[in-house]
C-alpha cells in the first residue's frame, strides 16, 4: 500500500501537468479570437455611445421641411452604415457566436432606410420630413440593440477565455 502513495503522487502530477500544457495550447490557438473579442467589445460599446448621443438629438430637434433636412437624414444613415460595416462585428458572428439581430439584417435595414429617404428627396417629398427623422432614429436604435448584443457575447467569450487560461497569469 505505501508502494502505491508515490505512483498515485506522480500520476496526479502528470494529470495536472497535462492539463496545464492543454489550457497553454488552447490559449494560443484562441488568442486571435481573444483579441478579436476584445476589439469587438470596444468597439461595439464606442460605437453604441455615438449611436444614443445620436438619437437623442434627433429625438429633440424639430428639423425644418425642407430638402436639406433629407439630405441630413441621408448623410446620417449613411454615415451610421459605414460605422456598423465592420469586418470585426461579421467575424464575431462567425468566430465566436451569432447575435440574435445578424450584422447583415441591420446593415440592410439601413439601406432600405437610406433608400427610402432618398426616395422622397428624389419625389421631392417635403412631407417626409418626419419619416426620415424617424428613421434615423429606428437605424440607431437598432444599431444600439445589435452593438449591446454583439458586447455581451465577446464579453462573455473573454470571461470564459479568461477562466480557461487563469494559469498563464
Amino acid at each position: 500500500m505505501a508502494a502505491a502513495i508515490p505512483t498515485v503522487l506522480f500520476l496526479s502530477r502528470q494529470v495536472r501537468d497535462a492539463e496545464k500544457q492543454h489550457r497553454t495550447t488552447v490559449s494560443i490557438q484562441t488568442r486571435p479570437t481573444y483579441m478579436l473579442a476584445k476589439k469587438a467589445a470596444e468597439t461595439s460599446l464606442s460605437i453604441k455611445a455615438e449611436c444614443e448621443e445620436i438619437i437623442g438629438r434627433w429625438e429633440v430637434v424639430k428639423l425644418p421641411r425642407n430638402f436639406d433636412s433629407l439630405r441630413f437624414a441621408i448623410e446620417r444613415l449613411k454615415f451610421l452604415h459605414d460605422f456598423i460595416d465592420r469586418t470585426e462585428f461579421v467575424r464575431v458572428q462567425t468566430e465566436i457566436e451569432f447575435t440574435h439581430m445578424r450584422h447583415e439584417q441591420l446593415i440592410s435595414s439601413i439601406e432600405k432606410a437610406t433608400r427610402d429617404v432618398e426616395h422622397h428627396l428624389g419625389e421631392l417629398n417635403i412631407e417626409s420630413v418626419p419619416n426620415a427623422r424617424e428613421a434615423v432614429i429606428g437605424s440607431h436604435k437598432n444599431a444600439i440593440m445589435y452593438l449591446q448584443q454583439v458586447h455581451d457575447i465577446c464579453k462573455s467569450y473573454i470571461s470564459d477565455f479568461d477562466r480557461i487560461t487563469e494559469h498563464l497569469r
